[in-house]
Formats: structure tokens, C-alpha cells, sequence
């Protein structure tokens, strides 16, 4: 007995001491890797960073349902038209027929052109697409615009942005994470977002105290983008860094995290969801600011500020009285327009608004000298708005609006006094309306020679 015994506790020690060297072996060669990127740790790190990018996008088993919200009763299509007959078209992006969506229709409702927008097939390769997900509805479009050639360009949110001529081809692509915004910029090209991503394992120097924990995090780092005509990026700059070293690092971390080395923490920096470039026609009426430059609007800090775009700095900065803003916009007036989301996300349990929620969002401007603030839409008999993401406005003549409503699939054009004068909404069954994240106006005469005839 005594053999065979001594024998079974040879072999069990062996096998514990290979397991143990097996065991060493992996985390050293893990650290290795780590250090040098060699195999797996690059896989992972783009699987993480994917896997982070998805999850922020608050994905469901059902991606159809990610694009719809509950319906308020509004109605379907054109719902309010009290202007004359004109030839204007209103540009939408959204959720329509089941499908990412931009289209151009007339005042009285009538389709003039559409473009469906498939994921997939204007980004082919899986490998070097910005963001690999299993259909085309895991994504969506936030950020478009028409040029007078009558193309369309818009982001797929965080996973690139495309360029298509009239007719639906692809002209060119960015296969980058850019989100949120797209408008000209006065120079040529287009100012729009993006966003860096980095591990604090390999960058602990790069934002601290954001960077500083012990728990390796993907850091998520907006960033203000120009491109070219041509889909070229001009220039990329960190917005975290501008406002630091424009001396706002309070701002920055201004945010209850406890920044100590064993908690986890924030990993997103600012999401920034707006740029504008102040034109120089109406420069005069802004004492503070030069033609060309930018506002951006942060949500999670609630904070506007207007930045030179030359030097990176700072000029102007305000945090609230708006809360979780959208889309800051320069008026003729010197004022600048806020869509004030007036929201919190306990507005939004499982990704859907809940309609009991105080209908609070509303159109604020706010005089930067001053820094006197006004509604001038919202919150009033006739003008209950609730979107408690994303939104937009456009200043037209007289001081116009063009407001888009996400939450409520809802676009409406009001007067300076508030009237309603047209009304859109974007009906998907009885129970839910499709999602709308841009809308514009174009006079028909805004596409040279009219919009190009396609073959079927």
C-alpha cells in the first residue's frame, strides 16, 4: 500500500506543478503580449473596443425595435400644413419602410427621392469596418446632409461616414468612428465628430485622473474632425484636450467619480454631439467671437462652448441652465440657440421613453455676453415636446424653426411666435413611430439643374 500511495501523491503533485507552470506561463506570456501587442492582445482589444462601442448604443434582441419609440397620438405623415404652396423639399434621416433612410419630400407629404442605407454594403470588408455588427439595423444614421449636386453625406453613428451621388452609388467612405454631427464648413469640406479609442493599460499618461485606475479600461475620446470635399481628413483634435489646456480641467472632472486607483470609474470623456461654425455674415453681432468659429455642445457635462479653431482654445463656455443639451446654433440675433433636452435617461427606461414623463425639452437661446437665457419654443399650451436623446433644430427666415423630435418621430417647422405652420410624423404602426435624427429644408432650387433622374 505504502508504494502505491507514495506512488498517486508523485503523480498528483506532478500534475499540480504543471498545471502551475502552465498557469505562469500564460500570465507571463499575457503580460508580454500586453506590453509588445503581440497575439491575442490586439484581438481583444478590438473585440472589447467593439463590444464597448455596441453596448453604448444600448442594443436589444431586436433591432428593429431599437429604432422605433411609443407613438403619442400625433398622427401620421404631413399632419399640419398652413403655409402657401411653395417648391421647398424637407430633407429627413431616419427610420422609414423598415430601413435606414434618407429621403426628400414635398410639403404635401409626396416621396421626390429617397436613399435606403445598408451598413454593410457600403462598408464590405468586416475586418476594417468601424464597427462589426450582425445586420445593418445594429446601426443607424445620425449626422446628414444634401449638397446642391444633389449627393447625400451622413454618418452611420460611430461606424464611419459615406458619401452617395443622387442616385445611391457610393463615392467615397471614412472608415472611422465619427457620430452625432455633419454641416459644411465656410472653407470647403465638413466639420463633423469622432472619436478616439485607447486602453489605460498602454496610455496611463494620457488623461489622468481618468487614466489612473488600476482597472484597464477603453477610454472613449471625442474628437472635432474636418474632412475634405473629397472624404480626406484635414485635421482631428481631441476635445478633452482642448478644454484642458484652455485651463477647464474643472469641468472635466467635475463629475462625483471618486477617481481613486481601485475604481473603475467613467470611460467616456465629454460625448460631444454638436459642432457649428458661426458665418461671417452674421460675425458682427457677436463681440465675443470671430467668423469661423465653433460651438460645440457636450451632453453628459451639460455644457456649450465656442472654441477658435485655430488655436484650439476656449473662448466662451457656459454649463446649463440647459440639461443634457443638443445642437448649439448661432442666430443672426448674437444669441445662440440650444435644443435643450431638459432630460434625464430615468426618462428612458429599456431604450423607451416613458410618456409620463414631464414633456420639458424646449428651444433655448442664450446671449453669451449677457449670458441671459430664454425659451422660445417648448414647454408651453401647444408646444409639449419630449425627446429625452438626440434632436435638432434649424433657423429659417424671420426667425423660424425647423425642429426634429427624435423621441417622438416628429418633425415641425414653428414661426417666431410659436405657431405651428407644418408637422411631420413619421407613424410605423399604431403603436410606435420611427425614429427621425435629422431634417432640414431645402428650396427646390438649392440642387443645380434640379435632382439628377435615376434609372430603376
Amino acid at each position: 500500500m505504502v508504494p502505491e500511495f507514495s506512488e498517486k501523491l508523485s503523480r498528483r503533485i506532478f500534475i499540480i506543478c504543471a498545471v502551475i507552470m502552465v498557469l505562469g506561463a500564460a500570465f507571463l506570456y499575457g503580460v508580454i503580449a500586453q506590453a509588445l501587442n503581440l497575439f491575442p492582445a490586439a484581438q481583444l482589444r478590438t473585440a472589447y473596443e467593439t463590444f464597448t462601442t455596441i453596448s453604448e448604443s444600448g442594443l436589444s434582441d431586436d433591432p428593429v425595435g431599437e429604432h422605433l419609440q411609443p407613438t403619442r397620438g400625433q398622427g401620421e405623415g404631413v399632419t399640419v400644413n398652413t403655409l402657401p404652396e411653395d417648391d421647398a423639399l424637407v430633407f429627413m434621416a431616419g427610420f422609414f419602410d423598415g430601413e435606414n433612410q434618407i429621403r426628400l419630400i414635398r410639403r404635401d407629404g409626396t416621396l421626390v427621392r429617397k436613399w435606403s442605407l445598408d451598413y454593410t454594403e457600403h462598408f464590405p470588408d468586416a475586418e476594417t469596418r468601424p464597427c462589426r455588427r450582425a445586420t445593418p439595423l445594429r446601426v443607424d444614421v445620425h449626422g446628414a446632409l444634401a449638397t446642391p449636386s444633389g449627393e447625400v453625406i451622413f454618418n452611420y453613428e460611430y461606424c464611419g461616414t459615406v458619401k452617395l451621388d443622387a442616385c445611391g452609388a457610393l463615392i467615397w467612405r471614412i472608415e472611422k468612428p465619427t457620430h452625432h454631427s455633419l454641416v459644411p464648413a465656410r472653407g470647403g469640406g465638413y466639420w463633423l465628430l469622432g472619436r478616439y479609442f485607447w486602453g489605460t493599460d498602454r496610455n496611463p499618461d494620457r488623461f489622468p485622473p481618468f487614466s489612473m485606475s488600476r482597472h484597464n479600461r477603453i477610454m472613449l475620446e471625442d474628437t472635432l474632425l474636418r474632412i475634405g470635399e473629397d472624404g480626406r481628413v484635414i485635421e482631428e483634435n481631441s476635445i478633452p484636450v482642448m478644454m484642458r489646456d484652455s485651463g477647464l480641467e474643472a469641468l472635466l472632472t467635475a463629475t462625483g467619480e471618486r477617481f481613486e486607483p481601485d475604481s473603475p470609474g467613467r470611460n467616456e470623456l465629454v460625448h460631444a454631439n454638436k459642432v457649428a461654425e458661426l458665418l461671417p455674415e452674421i460675425a458682427d453681432a457677436y463681440p465675443l467671437f470671430e467668423a469661423g468659429d465653433l460651438a460645440i455642445s457636450m451632453r453628459k457635462l451639460n455644457l456649450v462652448m465656442v472654441v477658435d479653431p485655430e488655436t484650439k482654445r476656449v473662448k466662451w463656455h457656459q454649463t446649463g441652465p440647459w440639461l443634457r443639451p443638443h445642437d448649439p446654433e448661432f442666430r443672426p440675433d448674437g444669441r445662440i440657440s440650444v435644443f435643450n433636452n431638459n432630460a434625464y435617461r430615468t426618462a428612458y427606461p429599456d431604450a423607451k421613453v416613458d410618456l409620463n414623463s414631464p414633456f420639458s425639452t424646449n428651444i433655448m437661446v442664450v446671449d453669451p455676453v449677457s449670458r441671459e437665457t430664454e425659451v422660445i419654443f417648448g414647454e408651453r399650451p401647444g408646444q409639449e415636446m419630449l425627446s429625452v436623446i438626440r434632436g435638432q433644430h434649424e433657423l429659417l427666415d424671420e426667425d423660424g424653426l425647423l425642429i426634429t423630435e427624435f423621441d417622438a418621430g416628429r418633425v415641425l417647422q414653428v414661426t417666431a411666435e410659436g405657431e405651428i405652420v407644418w408637422e411631420y410624423v413619421n407613424r410605423y404602426d399604431d403603436e410606435f413611430v420611427g425614429e427621425i435624427t435629422n431634417a432640414m429644408i431645402y428650396p427646390e432650387d438649392y440642387f443645380e439643374g434640379g435632382l439628377p433622374t435615376c434609372s430603376p
